[in-house]
């Protein structure tokens, strides 16, 4: 691709530099980096590694101009380099000004991020669900917050993207697996015997050691296996399904619930579900809002909770706010769902204050009944 007027050279690792002359950037750089990525693109075996085809994907920066200096030039391209990363990978990047203060932010939040784990600086909330028809607590999802000694309280959109870049998920995942385990346990022991919700990334997925990280918190920290929910998203389930649905069989045989988070944003089919012996389905808040607003809004829901009957699925509810919502949702006979009109994540304290709230209507309800029947 890159022929007689230009070099190529490996700097180290999975980095290497192309330096073309002006002859070569006759039609532009871009036009090489796009004849790179097509070359690399292509399929090929190793010598001796019988019929395994792999394919390589490349992430190309591009700096082209004048600089006071070769270094210059080459760290210039580095930065675009990175940005074709966090791009979404297998692409290239013309560099800008303005990208070298980017990527120095994002760098410095990877570095916060690493230590962030050693430090205690993450901490997890919970938010209730809830069965929409008598309105009792089903459960407590947890999700992951973090509280920087440097950045103060940073918000998850902000830092959970950069986690699953990293492959820092898969760390801090276990770590959320084991701490949500243990206040299910702390629960039960208090007299709160309710389960306990844990999204799981894509990354998580990607390998056997997330069944050993299961069964080895459960055996570990003594939580019954049928007391704790695996969610995960349409997109996790599509990177790899036969993959993904032989490690979810695995840890279903624990007795471990899952759950298909976000539902109707990606492109899982009825195949993939009864594959996977799906528990539940969490509709997402975007079919929700619509459901007010328009016809076909509501006939969506009407559908996905049709179809989670159809296949004997229990269908939840995200992000009910506002009580027609939580009206249309009944009269659709949707099973359950979790928002802000009924709770906000919890902090620890607030989460037991509820459950003991819950748990003292619960047993005046239940005295009330007797003096009635009685």
């Amino acid at each position: 691709v890159v022929r007689e007027s230009g070099a190529v050279a490996r700097l180290g690792g999975d980095e290497f530099v192309v330096i073309a002359s002006e002859l070569s950037f006759a039609a532009g750089p871009e036009l090489i980096a796009e004849r790179l990525l097509e070359a690399l693109d292509q399929p090929f075996r190793l010598a001796g590694g019988g019929q395994t085809c792999l394919k390589l994907t490349a992430s190309i920066g591009i700096a082209a101009g004048d600089r006071e200096s070769a270094d210059e030039l080459l760290r210039d391209a580095d930065v675009a380099m990175y940005e074709a990363k966090w791009d979404g990978r297998h692409r290239y990047v013309l560099f800008e000004a303005g990208m070298q203060t980017a990527v120095q932010s994002r760098m410095e939040l990877e570095m916060d991020l690493r230590v962030a784990l050693e430090n205690d600086e993450f901490f997890l909330v919970y938010q209730p669900t809830f069965n929409l028809q008598d309105m009792t607590p089903t459960g407590m999802e947890a999700l992951i917050r973090w509280n920087s000694d440097t950045r103060g309280i940073v918000q998850p959109n902000d830092f959970i993207p950069l986690l699953e870049e990293t492959g820092l998920i898969v760390e801090i995942g276990r770590w959320v697996l084991r701490e949500a385990c243990l206040q299910g346990v702390r629960w039960r022991e208090a007299g709160h015997p309710i389960g306990v919700a844990v999204n799981v990334s894509a990354r998580q997925l990607d390998t056997d050691e997330f069944v050993t990280d299961v069964e080895s918190t459960l055996r570990e920290t003594g939580l019954d296996a049928n007391m704790l929910t695996i969610e995960i998203t349409e997109s996790a389930l599509m990177r790899d399904v036969q993959q993904t649905a032989m490690r979810l069989a695995t840890v279903k045989e624990l007795g471990v619930r899952v759950a298909i988070d976000d539902f109707g944003t990606g492109y899982s089919s009825m195949a993939n579900l009864q594959q996977l012996s799906v528990d539940a389905l969490k509709i997402d808040r975007s079919f929700i809002t619509q459901m007010t607003h328009n016809q076909e809004g509501e006939t969506i829901i009407r559908t996905l909770v049709a179809l989670g009957k159809a296949l004997s699925i229990e269908t939840l509810a995200e992000g009910i706010e506002q009580t027609h919502e939580l009206s249309l949702l009944q009269g659709e006979r949707c099973d359950g769902g979790q928002g802000f009109l009924f709770a906000r994540p919890l902090e620890e304290a607030d989460a037991a204050t509820f459950l003991r709230k819950w748990t003292a209507e619960k047993a005046l309800a239940a005295a009330s009944a007797r003096d009635r029947d009685s």
